[in-house]
């Protein structure tokens, strides 16, 4: 039995085209799920620093919350008292005196929050977790969390302080504290939400589920729109890039090698199993099907914690052909334009994640934002239409601008501006790129796709 250390989920933003590194789990073995060990459903969850009592068993599927039926022996998400968020906030509260935060509690969502963030954006944070935590509660988790859970938005320089250790992570969630920290409001406070979600919903049930799933569904979650009728779109991103290589080489992590990998092992192949994991579940939504697989997912772990079973009951098929139709499915797709090149139109800056947004290092002179009237020190939080929340989703939106003027949201100090990026003015020959300062590869670029049909799922 292998001591290990916290249930944290990291994400960061270095080197491998996984965009992540490995976490420390806190498990009894080496295929339990970090921080959850394996119980009876009607038995409490015994996770590390587990506090209160264990939920009651509801009388009827209707007793959940969150617009989703429980499954059969699934215990009954009641908010229970745990005072470990409001601990952190408290903590952060002490630790950063000053103005530099503000605080609250979203009490329907049960999310304490710290956030370095201006009034406006603040706002945008709290409606996007809200609408998220919804519609995963609505079709895959059953239920809004059972425990409040924080939320830290942290300035870059507290950003710095808290991974100094490790300078390339940009959020994580650890289980044990319900702390989320991250350094911007886009991906990464998508993907750790969704780690904070499946968390409790694998404590509610004992199930430890496997390290593909946890991953490949945070990953999933990294860049979505959610539609008017109630549904969402997953869209696609750099990550779709990197599986798309994959798929065409049928030697390259098969399916069947995939769900049967241990936690070292997929950590350890990180640059092609976080990609082939967001894929394969981006094709279950496309093919309407994600919902059902995860629910035969949850009501056959006892018999095969890998989810082979479940692909195969869901779809109907042999997991060999699943892969196939996976591998077809994914090469079909067109590859995502995350760089900018010939022909392309330039904005002329370059920039550095700013939290809720991308700063302004660099302006080139007479270019499309220079005539907009940006400067070095803007935040520019939208260009055509599109939030750009990180130098990630900076990258993607700024490689798929085809139009010859769009409009763009900056900015300066607490005033917001607007301004129009005309590109036919543009000199023709040289000129600076619109690519992220600073960014180590293709493996972090392009989360946030412009626009365009993808996998969706109501």
């Amino acid at each position: 039995m292998r001591p290990w250390i916290a249930a944290i989920a990291v994400l960061t933003l270095a080197g491998a085209s996984s965009g992540r590194s490995s976490p420390s789990w806190s498990s009894v073995s080496d295929d339990t799920a970090p921080g959850i060990r394996d119980r009876p459903a009607s038995a409490p969850p015994s996770g590390p620093g587990r506090k209160g009592s264990a939920p009651a068993v509801p009388a009827s599927p209707a007793a959940a919350p969150g617009g989703g039926s429980l499954l059969p022996g699934e215990t009954a998400p009641r908010h229970r008292a745990d005072r470990r968020a409001r601990e952190q906030q408290d903590a952060w509260r002490t630790a950063h005196p000053g103005s530099a935060y503000r605080y609250g509690v979203d009490e329907v969502h049960r999310i304490a929050y710290a956030t370095c963030l201006d009034e406006q954006s603040h706002a945008d944070m709290l409606r996007m977790l809200a609408a998220q935590a919804d519609q995963q509660a609505a079709t895959l988790f059953d239920a809004l969390p059972d425990v409040d859970l924080f939320v830290a938005v942290a300035t870059p320089a507290d950003v710095r302080r808290i991974f100094a250790d490790n300078p390339a992570n940009a959020g994580m969630y650890e289980h044990p504290l319900r702390r989320i920290v991250t350094a911007d409001i886009g991906t990464v406070l998508r993907h750790e939400w969704t780690h904070a979600m499946h968390f409790g919903h694998m404590e509610r049930l004992g199930q430890p589920h496997a390290m593909w799933v946890q991953e490949g569904l945070a990953a999933l979650y990294e860049s979505y729109e959610l539609t008017p009728e109630g549904g969402i779109r997953f869209l696609p991103t750099d990550r779709h890039n990197q599986a798309r290589r994959l798929a065409g080489n049928r030697r390259a992590l098969p399916v069947s090698q995939l769900v049967s990998m241990s936690p070292d092992e997929f950590m350890g192949r990180s640059q092609a199993c976080y990609p082939v994991a967001r894929s394969v579940f981006e094709f279950m939504a496309d093919q309407g099907k994600l919902r059902a697989w995860y629910r035969r997912y949850v009501e056959t772990f006892a018999q095969d914690r890998t989810g082979r079973r479940a692909i195969e009951d869901a779809f109907a098929m042999t997991v060999d052909d699943f892969d196939r139709a996976w591998r077809a499915w994914a090469l079909a797709r067109a590859a995502v334009d995350v760089a900018a090149g010939r022909g392309d139109r330039q904005v002329g800056v370059e920039v550095r994640a700013a939290t809720d947004g991308v700063e302004v290092t660099q302006v080139e002179r007479g270019s499309a934002a220079d005539r907009a009237g940006i400067r070095r020190g803007d935040v520019i939080l939208e260009i055509d239409g599109v939030p750009v929340r990180s130098p990630r989703e900076w990258a993607q939106a700024t490689g798929a601008i085809r139009v010859p003027e769009a409009p763009v949201t900056f900015r300066r100090g607490a005033d917001r501006r607007a301004a129009t990026l005309e590109f036919d003015r543009q000199a023709k020959a040289g000129g600076m790129q619109a690519t992220p300062a600073g960014l180590p590869g293709p493996g972090i670029r392009g989360s946030f796709p412009r626009r365009g049909p993808f996998a969706s799922e109501a």
